[in-house]
């Protein structure tokens, strides 16, 4: 399967090593409101399937003490707009 990081931008550094500048954002921040363990699970799958390479925060507040998930922006507007398919026909992973 052909891995989907074309929405991955990359700089290189003068000593040749590659420092990620896409903006990453936990589901919670991209759609306003808690995702849950269940979309954040086929989110958490489809990013795994795409390739898209996630960053781990730790959060603690009121509300939640943990880890999110964090991914590109990029990557959920594709995500919630229809734009990632799995690998059947017509049947898409999820539209917000």
């Amino acid at each position: 399967m052909k891995r989907l990081n074309y929405w991955i931008k990359t700089t290189t550094l003068d000593n040749n090593k590659k420092e990620n500048n896409m903006e990453k954002i936990s589901l919670f921040d991209y759609l306003g409101h808690k995702a849950g363990p269940e979309l954040g699970l086929k989110v958490a799958t489809a990013a795994g399937k795409a390739g898209v390479i996630k960053e781990i925060r730790q959060v603690s507040n009121p509300a939640w003490k943990g880890s999110v998930n964090l991914y590109p922006k990029a990557f959920l507007d594709l995500y919630f707009r229809g734009g990632l398919n799995e690998g059947t026909i017509g049947k898409q992973l999820l539209k917000g």
